[in-house]
């Protein structure tokens, strides 16, 4: 009887030490790995490369707990969009926390402002004030891969897709941030670069000379050549 009893205290002591290392390993989370998860997920983007702040705050230890860095992740303020779990985990988060704390917070912050102007039309207005421009900064030069060369069309249904549902380490965007009819006025702006793009792309071959034509006539040329050089050494 006192070994059962003993046995079961040394198996509450070890599944209470085992469920305290993993709510320690939750709260602390591992600064090395939050390195590369924060320039891998994209933060850098808003937050600044050492999270010294770019187009929004600054994140190098400002003294948060890691609960209310995931707080704001799945649930954020402002233009902030959101990460759900799919996308960045909770432990991902509290390591990318862990290596913010570990960095001097800056004496001072200005955010980066992307030139536009008045006359610019709605949609790029909306691009700069949602913060698309943080990671869409060129974008004619994102167009161009994600549309023209890829053949796809810029449709505001497309838009919306990957607003709400969004694919790769993009966040979503919520009706709330961005509504529908917003989304709509982004997409006409991204058309004009489309099509710019595509007004300024090389024209193709003509048909009549593509590239095997013109291996076909290299060959016959160095043909030629061969048989000139073979009758003038007989």
């Amino acid at each position: 009887m006192a070994r059962k009893i003993l046995f079961v205290s040394v198996l509450i002591v070890l599944l209470t030490a085992l469920a305290v290392s993993v709510a320690l390993a939750q709260t602390s989370g591992d600064p090395k790995k939050g390195e590369t998860l924060w320039t891998a997920n994209n933060c850098k983007n808003c937050h600044g490369d050492k999270g010294e702040g770019k187009y929004a705050g600054v994140r190098a230890g400002d003294g948060k707990a890691a609960a209310d860095w995931i707080k704001q992740a799945r649930t954020p303020r402002a233009n902030m969009p959101a990460y759900d779990a799919a996308h960045i985990s909770d432990a991902d988060i509290t390591d990318m926390w862990a290596y913010m704390q570990t960095l001097k917070k800056p004496d001072a912050f200005t955010p980066t402002v992307f030139k536009t102007e008045a006359s610019d039309p709605a949609g790029k207005l909306l691009m700069a004030e949602k913060r698309c421009v943080a990671c869409h900064a060129n974008p004619a030069a994102f167009v161009k891969s994600r549309f023209v060369d890829q053949k796809r069309e810029v449709t505001t249904e497309a838009v919306l897709k990957q607003l709400r549902t969004p694919a790769s380490k993009m966040p979503m965007f919520s009706a709330a941030q961005v509504s529908d009819a917003q989304a709509a006025q982004i997409a006409d702006f991204l058309k004009t670069q489309a099509t710019a793009a595509a007004a300024a792309a090389p024209a193709a071959l003509p048909k009549t000379g593509g590239p095997l034509v013109l291996l076909a006539l290299g060959g016959l040329a160095l043909l030629g050549a061969g048989l000139a050089f073979r009758r003038g050494t007989r």
